[in-house]
């Protein structure tokens, strides 16, 4: 190799070589006088790399050749493996084409038949053949791979299923390139497998999946693809594997150049773990466990390329899903603000939605709030609920989510014939596990939902929606109507007669239903007022129980007592009637009620 070094003849500096120089040959001769001299010369290539000098390889285990004499000196300029059937499209010529037929998988034998036909047209140097049972109808197919590498003289060779692609392939480098121009090569030979993967019509399938399949033949280990929650978004095999960050993880060094953070953790097999923020503001990681082979710098090479391969997908996904879900926005809109009155127009909308016009919903509504502080900026609440959004797609099944300005609306599938505990059970469920997810973003965020009644037909979620929406409203009062305590998800059918409440939305008019002794305590303005009222409902819970109330509210029974009769000299409540005291109770929740209104 004719190198140019950068140190010149500066003492003490290691000299670099310029990858980019031309090559040239070293020879030893002699002079007539046996003086020994070097000549050099610029190279030429007098042997070409043959598919007959590729069988003679030891390192790679048994191989067959199965047809195809008639080329065994065809020249191999390269290696690719067939990773989508279309893969002929970004095919050179001289390639040594590495396949285990999966990617044929779901193709029928005529469309098997149609690739070869393409195949014909590029001048392969040979076929590389890994058997594997679970491939469709893969007698017929390697039938028909054998007719075409006979009648066009292709070596079709046969190799262990225990030999690792990227192995094949950093031989054929190798044998090619020198060392540098090896890892260059290699690293352009995934890039465009990676790539070829990647803008084929024909993997749509599971892209994601298809991408780390393709990386797992290069690199031989297991992979997995974790998001930012560390919860299993793809992986290699049928099972998903369980994986967590250990604080103790070592900064590793993957020996090229990147932009990515790599580090390296024990167990019962090392691993590997890649650090990535995909370009669409995710962030997620991908782990690579050292189970067959060693993970040397070579792997790092494909993981690069597959990481850019896994950035275009989620780029193209990530694009997708924002007119997806501005489309289905606009549908779920008018669904459930009645705006469908036609019958034509409301079954394309479920079509289109991918919901049964007369199946059976239930509308939930959630919200979120910031624990301990009113948060004015709105660029935060942005933020919330948008993590809001992504936690109830991501944790709740059979679910259409809608956002609508500061909550996110779901509409669930239900089974009518689950009784009412049931279904408070599923709510609680749904409900912790929207908490969990928002507490992993934020602690101190806390979730609450409203749910509405069991729907038939998509036409009536409306009124669902409508419901979801009151319970959702009057959650802060659920505790006084339940008298449970703080509570954090309200079904609409639990308000029981403020049902009817819910229906008036003018304050003046709920006033009505606050009896007169009541709003006399509200109208006391003085600093006591807060205490009393808060004494009254305590007191009116412990059905009127002094040494309960005390201890609730952490006074002494005589204060208590002092604050009772307080309450009683200011607004005359008769505490022995039970009508009024039926009325007050009803009073202070409707007077919760209007507090909301006001707010609002």
């Amino acid at each position: 190799m004719r190198r140019l070094y950068t140190a010149g003849n500066q003492p003490g500096r290691k000299a670099r070589p310029f990858l980019h120089e031309l090559p040239v040959t070293a020879a030893l001769c002699y002079t007539d006088k046996g003086e020994k001299i070097i000549r050099r010369g610029w190279a030429k290539k007098e042997m070409k790399f043959t598919v007959e000098e590729f069988l003679k390889t030891e390192n790679l285990g048994k191989m067959t050749l199965i047809c195809g004499e008639s080329g065994l000196r065809k020249e191999i300029k390269g290696a690719t493996i067939i990773e989508a059937p279309d893969i002929v499209k970004f095919i050179n010529g001289g390639e040594l084409l590495l396949t285990g037929l999966y990617a044929f998988n779901s193709c029928t034998i005529e469309e098997f038949k149609f690739y070869i036909s393409e195949l014909e047209k590029k001048n392969v140097s040979g076929l590389i053949l890994k058997k594997r049972k679970l491939v469709e109808g893969v007698e017929s197919k390697i039938v028909l791979l054998r007719e075409y590498a006979e009648n066009f003289g292709i070596p079709l060779i046969e190799v262990s299923f225990e030999v690792s692609f990227q192995t094949i392939m950093s031989l054929v480098m190798e044998r090619l390139f020198n060392e540098e121009v090896t890892k260059l090569k290699y690293y352009k030979t995934t890039h465009d497998n990676f790539m070829a993967l990647s803008l084929s019509n024909s993997y749509k399938k599971n892209p994601v999946g298809d991408i780390l399949d393709m990386l797992n033949k290069l690199i031989r280990n297991p992979i997995a693809l974790y998001n930012q929650d560390m919860s299993c978004y793809a992986a290699t095999g049928s099972e998903e594997y369980e994986f967590e960050l250990s604080p103790k993880a070592a900064e590793f060094d993957p020996g090229i150049f990147s932009n990515y953070e790599y580090t390296r953790q024990e167990g019962e097999y090392p691993c590997y773990v890649v650090r990535m923020n995909l370009n669409v503001g995710i962030q997620m990681y991908l782990v690579i466990t050292e189970k067959y082979d060693k993970f040397n710098m070579m792997d790092c090479i494909a993981v690069e390329n597959a990481i850019v391969a896994l950035q275009y997908e989620f780029s193209r996904k990530f694009a997708v899903s924002k007119l997806e879900k501005k489309y289905q926005h606009d549908l779920l809109n008018n669904i459930l603000n009645g705006k469908v009155t036609s019958a034509d127009e409301l079954k394309k909308n479920a079509s289109l939605l991918g919901m049964d016009p007369n199946g059976h919903y239930r509308v939930i509504v959630f919200g979120v709030t910031y624990e301990g502080s009113t948060q004015k900026k709105m660029n935060e609440k942005l933020q919330q609920i948008n993590w809001l959004e992504d936690v109830v797609r991501q944790r709740l099944t059979d679910v259409k989510v809608h956002t609508d300005m500061d909550k996110v609306v779901a509409i669930k599938t239900a089974n009518p014939n689950r009784t009412q505990a049931e279904y408070r059970k599923d709510l609680k469920e749904m409900w912790s596990k929207v908490q969990a997810g928002m507490a992993q973003h934020n602690k101190k965020l806390v979730v609450k939902a409203g749910a509405g009644k069991i729907v038939e037909g998509i036409m009536q979620l409306e009124g669902s929606y409508k419901e979801a929406a009151d319970a959702f409203s009057f959650i802060d009062i659920a505790a006084d109507i339940s008298y449970e305590g703080n509570a954090y998800i309200m079904m609409f059918s639990d308000l029981g007669i403020f049902k009817l409440l819910c229906q008036v939305d003018d304050p003046a008019l709920l006033m009505e239903y606050v009896p007169e002794s009541l709003q006399k305590l509200f109208n006391y303005k003085k600093p006591q007022q807060e205490d009393l009222i808060i004494t009254l409902k305590t007191y009116l819970n412990y059905n009127q129980n002094l040494s309960k109330t005390a201890q609730d509210l952490y006074v002494h029974y005589k204060t208590a007592a002092y604050r009772i009769g307080k309450i009683a000299k200011i607004t005359g409540i008769d505490f022995d009637n039970a009508n009024e005291r039926l009325a007050v109770r009803i009073g202070l929740v409707v007077y919760r009620m209007i507090e909301n209104y006001n707010k609002k």
